[in-house]
This record gives structure tokens, C-alpha cells and sequence, in this order.
């Protein structure tokens, strides 16, 4: 069961409980940013696709924010701390390519965050431009998102370098 709701509510999802501090296009904002977890901004334009990838990604013990365009990343960017960034290529008002030209030129640190491009794309030239971009990853969709997960833990390692036995 997925609904938006409004901040402070809770909400249950097969058996378990989340208290929503504050909701931001239908997904859960970080709850803890002090507990070594990845705290990730997802930019999807699709809200069942949001859905989906929050909950799988809370499912493995990150923390999820999450925007639907790529001026909305950028905002969300410049106000909140992010150890990454998933961002989906065809995005509306600023596609992905555009949106990490834009941060990785920003006058602040936050223009080295890792972006990871997230997309249905198998072509190699989309593949290039993303790079071109400045995006640091680029990774297919698929049903299992397996190449997601296990990057996401090649990131932990180097964020958290004493965390790595230790979950996400």
C-alpha cells in the first residue's frame, strides 16, 4: 500500500511502521542523517517508479529523499546534505544531463557529490553524454536493480570506510 501523506502522520506498509517527519512528492525524507546510513536524493519524474525505488532503498537501510525534476534536485541539493544522488535521465523543466552540468558547476562542495545516473537507456551515446555530464555512474534499470544496490554499497564503503561490515 503506498499513499502521499501529509507530515506527521504514520504509515504502514506490510507490517511495518514509518513515523513521516516530512514528505516531499510522495516519499519518506530522511528520518536520522547521524546514523552512518547513505542519505540519498532520488530524482525520478515517475511517481510509481519513486515509489517503488524508496521503498526498495529504505528496504535496505538508506535513507530516502526525493524530488521529480531536475531543478527540484538542484534545490534539494543546495538546502539539504546528501552523501549521492540517483537521478533519472529523462527528467521535466531540466533533463539529468542538464541538471548535473548545473551541479557540478556550483560555487560550493556540493558540486563533487556522486551523481549516479538511474535509466531504461541502453544506448551508448546517452550512456557518453552522462559521463560528459559529469555524472559518475551509469546504470540500467532493470527489475532486480542488482547494478543499483551493489554500486549504492561501493559508495558506502568510501563514505563510511569503518562501516563496511556493518549493513547499511
Amino acid at each position: 500500500m503506498w499513499r502521499e501523506y501529509s507530515p506527521s502522520y504514520t504509515l504502514h506498509v506490510d507490517s511495518k511502521y514509518y513515523q513521516i517527519i516530512s514528505v516531499y512528492h510522495g516519499c519518506f525524507m530522511s528520518q536520522d542523517p547521524s546514523n552512518h546510513h547513505l542519505n540519498i536524493l532520488l530524482v525520478e519524474n515517475s511517481r510509481t517508479a519513486r515509489a517503488l525505488l524508496t521503498r526498495l532503498l529504505r528496504d535496505e537501510g538508506y535513507q530516502v529523499d526525493c524530488v521529480s525534476s531536475g531543478l527540484e534536485a538542484i534545490e534539494a541539493i543546495l538546502h539539504s546534505n546528501y552523501h549521492l544522488v540517483i537521478m533519472d535521465v529523462f527528467l521535466p523543466q531540466l533533463n539529468g544531463y542538464e541538471a548535473a552540468t548545473q551541479i557540478r558547476s556550483l560555487n560550493s562542495h556540493k558540486s563533487n557529490i556522486p551523481l549516479i545516473a538511474f535509466t531504461s537507456s541502453t544506448d551508448e551515446k546517452d550512456k557518453r553524454t552522462c559521463l560528459d555530464a559529469g555524472m559518475n555512474e551509469y546504470i540500467i534499470k532493470t527489475t532486480d536493480n542488482k547494478a543499483l544496490l551493489e554500486t549504492l554499497l561501493k559508495y558506502k564503503k568510501e563514505i563510511f570506510p569503518t562501516q563496511n561490515n556493518i549493513s547499511n
